[in-house]
């Protein structure tokens, strides 16, 4: 019965042996992977800062004042000048 107890125990021992071996290999490839994730993660960050479009300065050309253009008050003295002489429309 002794010698059945003793070889339960070394049994035991080792399967504990193993699955420590196997927790740290699991934990080293863990931190390998984080440090690989760090790394993509910084490349992943300079590439979009990199390809942020620049703000560059665009020329865009003034409007220049029409010949024909006519101040709001204009307009209205011409529609009320239009109403005193019986026109009810204006036609474009």
């Amino acid at each position: 019965m002794n010698g059945l107890v003793n070889s339960t125990t070394k049994k035991l021992v080792e399967r504990d042996k193993t699955l420590e071996d196997m927790v740290l290999a699991m934990k080293k490839e863990i931190e390998e992977l984080k440090g690989e994730l760090t790394i993509y993660k910084i490349a992943l960050n300079n590439e979009m800062l990199s390809s942020r479009s620049k703000q560059q300065a665009i020329d865009v050309p003034k409007l220049e004042k029409s010949k024909d253009a006519r101040s709001a008050r204009e307009v209205d003295n011409f529609l009320s000048t239009d109403e005193k002489h019986g026109g009810n429309t204006i036609e474009t």
